[in-house]
């Protein structure tokens, strides 16, 4: 079985989430994709986050795709949301699957940073979908730090669909349509729950 992991603070779930998702899907034949809400991520913070949304709207936009899944792996355990111990629970789980995580160009420039990258890359293969905003030596230098693992990325030339959670909260407060930016159920649940008012 293929698997992807998709992860995120997901606060809102939105169109580019969506997109990493299906894409995946279609481009590598996954046979389920696991959406991974972060408890506290090392590299944000995650203020005045109410993780119960985050997981009810993930459900409302996975109900009508058999090959979407939820994971509350990450938030159950309530500490500092590592990748290399989320891939090692996954691995323990799936031990003789081919299991991919899914990350934006952004994440894969700055993977030399992440803490045990070794242990993510024996346990995943990275698929990147790029944003064609870093040059040629940043792609490079994230490529090479992969590669003297003795490992190989997956990189897919995809849609530049700058929509951040962040930019959606954001516009929420401002009382601004996000209808373009997040699936209808979604969009739906902000306005009903009045999330991110401020």
């Amino acid at each position: 079985m293929k698997i992807g992991i998709l992860g995120g603070t997901f606060n809102p779930v939105h169109n580019g989430h969506m997109y990493m998702a299906y894409e995946s899907i279609d481009r590598l034949n996954l046979d389920k994709v696991y959406f991974l809400p972060n408890y506290i991520p090392p590299h944000k913070l995650s203020k005045d986050r109410n993780f119960k949304d985050s997981i009810d709207m993930i459900k409302l936009v996975i109900n009508d795709n058999d090959k979407f899944y939820l994971s509350c792996y990450e938030i159950e355990k309530k500490e500092i949301s590592y990748t290399y111990e989320t891939v090692q629970h996954f691995r323990e789980i799936y031990p003789d699957d081919e299991l991919y995580f899914l990350i934006g160009e952004d994440s894969y420039v700055e993977f030399s940073t992440w803490k045990r990258p070794e242990t993510i890359l024996d346990c995943v293969t990275l698929v990147i979908f790029e944003r064609k905003f870093y040059n040629d030596d940043k792609r490079k230098k994230a490529h090479e730090f992969i590669k003297s693992f003795g490992k190989k990325e997956i990189i897919l030339d995809s849609l530049t669909l700058e929509i951040s959670s962040k930019d959606i909260r954001k516009r929420v407060k401002n009382e601004k349509n996000i209808s373009f930016l997040v699936p209808e159920p979604v969009n739906r649940y902000i306005i009903d729950n009045e999330l991110y008012k401020g």
